[in-house]
């Protein structure tokens, strides 16, 4: 609480005038500090755009979906990340539109690393080599660098790669019926057949000890064979879908991995053993458990 009293000491002058007599004294005059500088606005697009370019590079690199869906995520993330930062800064005078582009860009960028990783976890989409294609195609990635461009032409440069992706392919790829994918050789007398009464084309498995012996592929409507199996016990797989890509030995698109019942046993004598083996009970009844299987848990055919 201020209370009045007594003036204790010389009178403190604000001011002083200046030059000779007058007598007046200037009133105090208040200057403003300068602010910080802003961060220069290529600055700040190399900062926002740093982590989307990280998980590109990631997606390129992936070997295995499951990477690639880690990858997929990052790039979403950064995508999104990006999009807050640059609506929250004022983009300078002659690159709004470029900065609109860029925004719009990196928009579908993230919404198609989404519905990738969507179709990835419903095994719509199956293999490293599509995904990469599909992803590489889409309109984000194609975007966002024409935008960064734009930017640059208007003087505010910002470094980003986009890595090289596989090609779309031909689709879809399939073999004839019949067609060895693996080779077991020819040397017992044992046979399986496999009737493909399912919708798509399948492939088919004999294995031993977790590894694939022999496979074959059976077009949809048809019955493939194969023949000269060595006495001994199998297990038998077989996957489903669209799109066979040789390379990876898998369908591409809505791929299913099924392990037909328990040990199927080749035995000794005459003819050999034969099995056959129906993809789907004409009267909805089998007399083989089927289970489904993981892309990781199948051996490769």
């Amino acid at each position: 609480m201020f209370r009045s009293g007594p003036v204790v000491g010389g009178v403190l002058l604000l001011a002083g005038c200046s030059g000779g007599g007058g007598g007046g004294t200037a009133a105090p005059s208040a200057t403003a500090t300068p602010s910080a500088s802003a961060t220069p606005y290529g600055t700040t697009l190399a900062q926002v755009l740093e982590p989307v370019g990280t998980g590109l590079g990631k997606v390129a690199a992936a070997k295995t979906t499951d990477e690639l869906g880690i990858a997929l995520a990052i790039v979403e993330s950064g995508a999104d990340r990006a999009v807050r930062s640059l609506n929250a800064v004022t983009a300078p005078a002659g690159a709004d539109t470029a900065r609109t582009d860029l925004v719009n860009g990196l928009n579908s960028l993230s919404s198609e690393a989404l519905s990738i990783r969507v179709e990835l976890n419903d095994k719509k989409l199956c293999t490293v080599g599509v995904v990469q294609a599909k992803f590489g195609a889409g309109q984000g990635l194609a975007a966002v660098p024409a935008a960064v461009a734009e930017l640059a032409t208007a003087g505010y440069q910002a470094a980003f790669t986009v890595p090289e992706l596989p090609k779309p392919q031909p689709q879809p790829r399939a073999l004839e019926n019949g067609a060895v994918v693996r080779d077991g050789g020819n040397h017992g007398k044992g046979t399986l057949k496999f009737n493909n009464n399912g919708s798509v084309d399948a492939v088919f498995t004999l294995a031993a000890d977790g590894k694939a012996v022999a496979s074959a592929y059976a077009v949809k409507g048809q019955i493939a064979t194969i023949d000269g199996v060595k006495d001994g016990s199998y297990e038998i797989f077989y996957t489903t879908g669209t799109d066979w890509d040789s390379e990876a030995k898998q369908f591409t698109q809505n791929c299913r991995f099924v392990k037909v019942g328990d040990a199927h046993e080749f035995e000794p004598g005459g003819g050999g053993t034969i099995w056959t083996i129906k993809l789907r009970a004409e009267d909805g009844k089998g007399n083989a458990k089927s289970e489904w299987q993981t892309a990781n848990s199948v051996p490769q055919p």
